[in-house]
């Protein structure tokens, strides 16, 4: 059988082979296989749980449910990473939980990592932790680490193309749908369009692609990274800017200071590129917020797209 590019179909027999691997590894899993595709509406495109080991220790299991080719290189993907990662020297490895085993199949692939203390700053784009102020330097000290990993180091990792942030088949739906109105997205357009040079000179740094508030862990002193399969190329405003976009239920004086912040860390060479890339970046990842969620998160997606011409403007949202 030939597997497709994308879908939400499930891997033939999926839930014996997740419990006959959690049985063989002898791993009592937090969340049943069934139990969470039935929670998930099989939507999710892999398996994870926390899962005592039989010394009673607490790990996280993943596995691959989805029957296409996007979910399998993702997951091998990231396996990939932490696997090299664990024997690399690299600062960023200190706050990865590590990968302590895995496994590459015919039919699926899984693996084990650290389950570190704490919990997520959220779920995607849905605040849960009451977030301070003081996290806030380590979180940028960590964006920093990250954008610090040479491309060489992990050779498979995808580059971005910076044309993609022109979209101009959504622009278009949104305007048909009359969600935006169609002088702002031709000024938008035609801004992004006018530093395609820029995004093409700076699309050069390791980032890690799904900075969401899921997949930040803290315990309110320390915080942890995971879920790295969307790792990419892309500019240095992509990761903090994904992170940003993703804050719309933290407090206004919160992601003001996270860019701030930000921007006293950068070099002075790169602040005035970072005034240009941040607002192309938010305006590109509030094209698919804006669509979707309560009526609030859709009111800040679209005051990103109303002030993203204007730094000041955009980052007092």
């Amino acid at each position: 059988m030939k597997i497709p590019k994308v879908g939400n179909i499930l891997i033939p027999t999926i839930e014996k082979k997740v419990e006959r691997k959690l049985k063989e590894l002898n791993l009592k899993p937090e969340i049943e296989i069934s139990d969470f595709l039935k929670i998930h509406k099989n939507k999710k495109h892999r398996y994870f749980t926390p899962c005592l080991t039989k010394e009673g220790e607490k790990i996280a299991f993943y596995s691959r449910v989805h029957f296409n080719l996007d979910a399998k290189n993702k997951i091998i993907r990231e396996i990939e990473f932490l696997k090299k990662l664990k024997k690399s020297k690299l600062k960023i490895k200190k706050i990865v939980p590590e990968i302590l085993n895995y496994g590459i199949e015919k039919d699926f692939e899984w693996f084990e990592r650290e389950y570190p203390p704490g919990t997520p700053l959220g779920e995607s784009r849905k605040l849960k932790q009451k977030l301070k102020i003081k996290i806030i330097p380590e979180i940028i000290k960590i964006i920093f680490e990250i954008s610090k990993i040479p491309p060489s180091f992990f050779p498979k990792i995808k580059k971005f193309n910076p044309k993609n942030y022109l979209a101009e088949r959504v622009y278009e739906e949104l305007v048909n749908k009359k969600i935006l109105e169609k002088n702002l997205a031709k000024s938008i357009q035609e801004f992004i369009e006018k530093n395609i040079p820029l995004l093409k000179k700076e699309n050069k740094y390791f980032c890690h692609g799904d900075l969401n508030l899921g997949n930040i862990i803290s315990d309110g002193k320390r915080i942890w990274l995971i879920d790295w399969e969307l790792i990419q190329i892309n500019n240095f405003a992509y990761d903090i800017g994904y992170l940003w976009s993703h804050l719309w239920q933290a407090k206004k004086s919160f992601r003001q200071k996270l860019i701030l912040d930000f921007l006293k860390k950068l070099p002075s060479k790169k602040i005035k590129k970072f005034k240009i890339l941040f607002p192309i970046v938010t305006s590109y990842l509030a094209l698919g917020g804006i669509r979707g969620g309560t009526k609030k998160r859709r009111e800040f997606y679209s005051k990103i797209f109303k002030n993203c011409l204007d730094f000041k403007k955009l980052i007092d949202l």
